[in-house]
């Protein structure tokens, strides 16, 4: 138990350095480093990490019944005792998990996942989180991708809350990362991860009202999905949505957002990557909006795509339709 907690700690370690590193990095646009934000995100996840976990297995904040703290042997045994108790198998794998027999665990969660067709959140969860650990600690796409089937079969799952609350953190989207780590604290906590979730919650908003959109240079989006595209959308992909100037160049603010269709989505010079490119008021731009099956803002054949020309800062409501594939 010792070598687990201190693998796990350091994953924790890792995951805080990963996310706060960055935002304390030299910014291209000279913008003063994220320092609230990288010191709260960083204490959000140790102390998530350190207080959380016990208290996953089960999807509540209560301790864990009885029959998961029995060893290993015995929970084999019930599984093998009645092979259909999908119970038994997910207790089985959090045991493979504390004594970080990770195939074992994982093969443990994708059975009782096969038996429950797919309609158990517990067992998408921790298939979720034997991936994590099987990827040294990183978030992989596939497991934010159980995670997001867990959390819409149980929304209140609170490990798929946190997890994929860091994940829309790391990847910018603060407007459902603050949703998911509010939701997480609802659930009701102890008082110090409560205080903890608190702090990360003010940090984002402090982020997110600098970013406010600049209404001068705003340019309002509604991104559809052509019908005829539905069933070739990626597993695990992205939506990036780009302004450039008509002209070419790199762009002059990007997004990286869900795949959710339709969605509002607006970007201004508060979402420029440089300084020294920016949009300008009552600018021509060209915008596009594509769906990358990596997961990365790079172009790649395949990607869904629409584009449309607008001026920034018009204050209409602009619909962009996703109906090409690349080449």
């Amino acid at each position: 138990m010792s070598g687990f907690v201190f693998w796990a700690a350091l994953c924790a370690l890792s995951a805080a350095a990963c996310i706060a590193l960055p935002l304390l990095a030299k910014r291209p646009d000279h913008a003063p480093p994220q320092r609230t934000l990288a010191a709260t995100a960083a204490a959000l996840i140790a102390l998530c990490a350190a207080l959380l976990y016990p208290l996953w297995s089960n999807g509540s904040w209560r301790p864990a019944p009885l029959a998961e703290g029995a060893g290993v042997a015995a929970l084999l045994a019930a599984t093998a005792q009645d092979p259909g108790d999908i119970q038994a198998w997910l207790n089985l794998g959090r045991g493979y998990l504390r004594i970080q027999q990770w195939p074992l665990a994982r093969r443990s969660f994708q059975h009782a996942d096969r038996l429950s067709k797919g309609n158990n959140a517990a067992a998408l969860s921790g298939l979720a989180e034997t991936l994590v650990f099987e990827n040294n600690g990183a978030e992989t796409t596939a497991a934010v991708t159980l995670f997001d089937r867990a959390l819409k079969l149980d929304p209140r799952s609170a490990q798929a809350l946190f997890y994929t609350g860091v994940a829309l953190l790391q990847a910018g989207d603060l407007e459902n990362a603050r949703a998911r780590f509010a939701s997480l604290r609802d659930l009701g906590p102890p008082a110090p991860v409560s205080d903890a979730l608190d702090k990360q919650i003010a940090a984002i908003d402090v982020e997110r009202a600098r970013l406010k959109p600049d209404p001068a240079t705003a340019i309002h989006l509604l991104v559809s999905l052509a019908p005829a595209l539905a069933g070739k959308v990626p597993s695990g992909g992205a939506l990036f949505v780009f302004v450039r100037a008509p002209q070419s160049g790199p762009p002059l603010a990007v997004k990286r957002l869900g795949l959710e269709f339709p969605q509002r989505v607006e970007l201004s010079a508060a979402d420029s990557m440089i300084e020294s490119s920016r949009i300008k008021a009552g600018q021509r731009v060209r915008v596009m909006a594509r769906i990358s099956a990596s997961g990365k803002p790079g172009e790649s054949a395949g990607d869904l795509f629409g584009a449309i020309s607008t001026v920034a800062g018009s204050g209409a409501l602009q619909g962009i339709m996703i109906d090409h594939v690349g080449e």
